[in-house]
């Protein structure tokens, strides 16, 4: 039994990983035909529908997402990578209803975490039982939960399937394989792809792990695979960044303008932190955790720290800053003003946290597990009676957001998140609201507008200015650096750029004489060239990795 069991260890893993994708879900996404929603849903909700329209308009790498704000027009694409929402948007285009491509793809996430994290253990040497039992910690935490059931923060969520990889890539790193550097790539390209806050927390991490393993670091060949890495991963995501920085360095959104919140307001008292954490606390503004099981690892890894033959120390040090950084014991009044008030809320460190603290425990480098009569398997069942007491009592206190299915694919365009942060501070959202019948703004004394239309992502009209100087019509779109206006006059075709309105943060076009116009937004030279720059680097590192993998089995076979 045991040799045909370790014949087929990898698929009867994948099926309980697809097993367990599905049932650690089912509580709160399928049971009963209703869905738990979570603070974040609707703007998620509509990201997905909006990158399906898009697809079914034939834009198939949209910046500006048209089913936002009843048409205005919201940059949702360009300022959130929409990579791994294609697959529920492709289910929409397909024909499932809204809901169930969500659920599909809530399984895929998990699915890919659970794998990843499998994968990442196995990196770092620990045995099969140890890497499926560093899975399930991570992939099933509670602070996971919270992310995935209460918050429903699809983008942190999806990063967080990478944090383990990382981990393992630093581990290589570390002990000089600097052949591996490559999955330090993968992992920061594929957080980069989800969430741009989760950039920043595993960058400070990384930055703080070379810091405590300097001696390790600090040598010319680790130096130049992690170089190669960061240069890569730089250049794998210039499609997005660039544009970024792009439409930042042109306009100013109220992302800076009016920021949501001062990160100093958002920190807990660390006896809230231990309280919440030692009950499973169902997710609030101000509950926030890392569940008994990891909180139980960081007592029993933390008496070990000044012990001096203590493997991992960098880690369980890691593990109390950031879970310290999470207070208010922790100077945040100092970052208020900073880079790092972009990061909004500590307790997003407890990411990290429940990464580290999960290795600790698999790893099990001080015995534990094995010293008790079948360790691990304890711990996997307290781990999935903690996942269906969480589920049932996320329903239980949030019954209000429990909503059917049918319900849940009603959707509201209108919400794209509470701190508007991509709207030009020009734009009055309250006064948006007001006028949701989209029309051309402009003098009827200086211009006559005819045969106007609002197609998907577009206008299009005939004009005549009634005098020889300019005349401006403003179009009912937000305003982002792109828009311009195909201008046709006197069988002439000349390209007219957009500009702010400075008033309302809509769309200006300047006019001029009498012709046809066409207004939509078009890739700026800078989105092109990055995109041509990501997809020639990914050429080059794919060709690279086939090359190395086939010189491999050609040594292999001789």
């Amino acid at each position: 039994m045991t040799e045909w069991i370790n014949k087929r260890s990898r698929l009867l893993i994948f099926i309980s990983f697809l097993l367990l994708s599905f049932l650690s879900l089912y509580i709160v996404y399928f049971q009963n035909g209703h869905i738990l929603i979570g603070d974040d849903y609707h703007f998620h909700q509509n990201r997905i529908e909006g990158l399906a329209q898009s697809l079914k308009h034939g834009l198939w790498f949209p910046k500006v997402s048209y089913f936002f704000i009843g048409g205005y027009g919201y940059a949702s694409s360009l300022f959130y990578p929409d990579f791994y929402l294609y697959f529920p948007a492709l289910l929409r285009v397909a024909g499932c209803s809204l809901a169930t491509s969500f659920l599909f793809f809530a399984m895929a996430i998990n699915l890919g975490t659970f794998g990843l994290t499998y994968l990442s253990g196995r990196y770092m040497g620990l045995p099969k039982l140890n890497s499926y039992l560093f899975s399930l910690l991570y992939t099933l935490s509670i602070y996971r939960l919270q992310d995935f059931f209460n918050r429903q923060a699809i983008g942190e969520l999806l990063a967080m399937s990478f944090f383990p990889l990382v981990l393992a890539s630093l581990s290589l790193l570390k002990a000089g394989k600097v052949q591996k550097w490559w999955l330090l790539t993968v992992a920061m390209t594929g957080i980069g792809l989800a969430h741009f806050i989760s950039l920043e927390i595993i960058s400070l991490f990384i930055g703080l792990y070379i810091i405590l393993n300097a001696s390790y670091f600090l040598k010319k060949p680790i130096i130049v695979a992690f170089f190669k890495a960061a240069v890569m991963t730089v250049l794998l995501l210039a499609f997005y960044l660039f544009p970024v920085f792009e439409q930042m360095s042109r306009i100013t959104f109220q992302v800076t303008a009016k920021p949501l919140t001062l990160i100093s307001t958002k920190s807990y008292s660390i006896g809230e932190l231990l309280k919440n954490s030692f009950e499973n606390r169902v997710f609030h503004a101000s509950s926030a955790n890392i569940g008994i099981i990891l909180l139980m690892g960081l007592f029993v890894y933390g008496a070990m720290l000044f012990k001096r033959e203590t493997e991992n120390k960098e880690l369980i040090f890691l593990s109390f800053l950031f879970m310290l950084m999470t207070t208010n014991l922790f100077p945040w009044q100092l970052f208020d003003h900073t880079p790092l008030n972009t990061i909004q809320f500590p307790w997003r460190f407890l990411s990290v946290v429940t990464l580290l603290l999960a290795y600790l425990i698999a790893n099990d480098s001080i015995g534990i597990l094995k010293r008790v009569p079948y360790g691990s398997v304890i711990v996997l069942l307290f781990i999935l009676l903690g996942v269906v007491l969480y589920e049932w009592e996320s329903i239980r206190t949030e019954n209000s957001r429990v909503l059917s299915h049918q319900s849940y694919d009603q959707t509201n365009s209108y919400y794209i998140g509470a701190g508007h942060e991509y709207l030009p501070k020009e734009v009055n959202y309250d006064q948006l609201l007001k006028n949701k019948k989209r029309k051309m703004a402009y003098d009827p004394n200086e211009l006559e507008l005819t045969n106007v239309k609002l197609p998907f992502g577009g206008a299009t009209f005939d004009y005549s200015v009634k005098s020889s100087r300019e005349a401006t019509v403003t179009l009912p779109f937000i305003y982002y650096y792109g828009y311009q206006a195909e201008v046709v006059e006197d069988s002439k075709t000349q390209v007219v750029l957009g500009a702010l309105n400075k008033e309302n943060g809509l769309v200006d076009i300047p006019l001029s004489g009498k012709g046809k116009v066409s207004v939509s937004y078009k890739a700026t030279w800078i989105q092109k060239v990055a995109l041509g720059i990501s997809l020639g680097t990914l050429f080059i590192f794919l060709l690279v990795k086939l090359s190395i993998f086939h010189s491999q089995g050609s040594k292999e076979e001789k």
